[in-house]
């Protein structure tokens, strides 16, 4: 199954799809075409997938979700043991902070002062970190391969003219045929283009393998 059918399948974005593929959650059949990695996924990865989904909504962390399709009999009570504790936790700190009525400050730092004392043991989220911003590598590698194509033809467009006027020099009757601009750029359409965008095309697909972003 290819992934827009996974994801209408699952209700996941294509985003959330790699994500467990990365985090090695889902193990798909992959295939390296045209400089890219291609992913198959059978029924049961669909159905896995399906569950981490609503599993996460449920609030299972990625490594509790890997924990339990492990050894699901021997971890998953643990792993619900755990859940079911933070979100006990969410509910007490929810009623100690729900009778705490913004009204009584005048800005953010006397809000903050008033939540203090009942925040004060509370480690800050593991969430406040840098976020790595998403990138559509797909189009990423696309760019990569039109600018190498681009650079590949500049380069033999330099190679071309230097070789035209070697045999111009040489060749009286190529001098006169190359001073006609449609022969001149019909010749470099019809023999070093070709090549170029060839070149440069597998040139950017060899670079965009090593930058794969599913394994």
């Amino acid at each position: 199954m290819k992934m827009k059918e996974v994801c209408t399948a699952t209700g996941l974005t294509e985003r959330a799809v790699r994500f467990y593929v990365q985090e090695q959650l889902v193990p798909p059949q992959s295939q390296q075409r045209g400089g890219r990695t291609w992913l198959d996924f059978s029924e049961a990865n669909v159905e896995r997938l399906w569950a981490i989904g609503t599993l996460r909504k449920a609030g299972f962390t990625i490594d509790e979700i890997r924990s339990m399709g492990r050894d699901f009999p021997n971890n998953a009570p643990n792993v619900a043991f755990h859940l079911r504790r933070r979100l006990q936790e969410a509910i007490d700190a929810y009623e100690r902070l729900r009778h705490i009525d913004v009204a009584q400050a005048d800005d953010l730092e006397g809000y903050a002062a008033l939540l203090e004392c009942e925040v004060n043991d509370r480690p800050i989220p593991d969430s406040d970190r840098p976020r790595v911003r998403h990138v559509d590598l797909d189009a990423w590698h696309d760019r990569i391969e039109w600018l190498l194509m681009l650079g590949a033809v500049f380069l033999f467009w330099l190679l071309y003219n230097n070789i035209v006027d070697l045999l111009s020099d040489r060749f009286a009757l190529l001098s006169i045929a190359f001073w006609n601009p449609l022969v001149y750029f019909l010749l470099f359409v019809i023999l070093p283009l070709p090549v170029a965008l060839i070149l440069g095309s597998k040139a950017g697909k060899w670079l965009c393998r090593h930058f794969e972003y599913v394994p």
